[in-house]
Formats: structure tokens, sequence, C-alpha cells
């Protein structure tokens, strides 16, 4: 898989190099690429084709919320299970392989539980679909726009080769799915904007 120029153009606009993301820390690029070498903090969420590594803007958001690399994983668990949700180690290794900084905007332990359980629903509810029910409606629309607001647009083409997560990505398999199959349910949302 290679990087188009249009994938290239959305993560010059949404991402930073290790050195920006540094820039304003104490601790220098070197030392926090040692600490991801080691496992300690995240992988950057893209490398590009000459080896440059991207990460979120908000990289170092949740590092110190947890007091630095030292507490991340026993912060991560106790937040990640306060936020109600399952399967600590897969959503672990997720955040710390930099998945979550390709799909959220907020990269926390919150808004990873909020997203797993938001894909849960919306996945039931396309499966279970009773469009004629206005209960439903409401809470199809409702879920698929909180997941759109949590969710990154994503590259337009290196995220969507199925080879890069084993399929396509949520942003497509649900909300753009469920606006697609459902557009009057979602016809409300359009004329307000």
């Amino acid at each position: 898989m290679e990087y188009t120029a249009a994938d290239l153009a959305y993560l010059r606009a949404d991402y930073l190099t290790l050195q920006q993301v540094c820039a304003e820390r104490p601790e220098s690029a070197e030392e926090i690429h040692a600490l991801i070498a080691e496992g300690r903090l995240p992988k950057p969420s893209y490398v590009l084709d000459d080896g440059t590594e991207l990460f979120p803007a908000d990289y170092f958001r949740f590092v110190d919320e947890a007091g630095g690399p030292d507490g991340l994983q026993a912060r991560f668990a106790e937040r990640l299970e306060a936020a109600g949700a399952d399967e600590l180690d897969l959503h672990w290794q997720s955040y710390m392989d930099g998945i979550y900084g390709v799909c959220l905007w907020d990269v926390t332990p919150e808004t990873i539980a909020r997203k797993a359980k938001l894909v849960s629903s919306i996945s039931e509810l396309l499966m279970l679909a009773r469009p004629a029910e206005a209960d439903w409606r409401q809470r199809l629309r409702d879920e698929v726009e909180e997941l759109d607001a949590l969710e990154r647009q994503f590259t337009p083409d290196y995220d969507r080769d199925e080879a890069r997560f084993g399929r396509k990505p949520t942003r497509d398999l649900l909300i753009n799915a469920a606006r697609e199959r459902y557009p009057d349910v979602f016809a409300a949302e359009l004329a307000a904007h």
C-alpha cells in the first residue's frame, strides 16, 4: 500500500511529526522515540513511505493525564473500566499501536469506550433494522451523529484499503453505510446544515 496525493494532503493537515508534537515539551523527540521503541508509549498512527512518523496533535494528552509512561497502562485500565468497556487487552494494544490516533479526534479511554459501544449498537441497529419505527430512526440518527463527531475522516485511500485493518473503517461500514441505506432518516439532519 502506498499513500496517494489525497492521503498525504489529509495527513499533512491533521497530523504532526514527532519533532512537532515534542516542540513544547521537556522531553526531546529522541527520548520519546526511545520510549516508543521500548513499548512504553504509543506508536505513530502513520508511517509515510519515506519513514516519517506522524502523530495526532493530542498524542500526549492521555499520557500526561496518566502521569507519564510509568502509570499509563494502569490508568488506561482504570478509566476504560470506569467508562464501561470490555476487552481491555484489545483496546490497550490498539492504543499502543497508534490505531486510535487514526480513528478518534480525542484519544482517551472514555472516547475509546464510547466508540466501542456505538459501533456495537449501530451494528445491531443496522442488522435488526426497523425503519418504520420512529424510536429506531431517532436512535440510529443520534448514534450515527455521535460516532461521526468522535471519528476522524480517515485517509481517502490508504485507510480504505482493506489490507490496512482487514476491513473498511467504521466510518465507511457504519456512518456512511447508515446514511446511504436510510437517507430519509438523515434528511432532517441534512436540511439543518
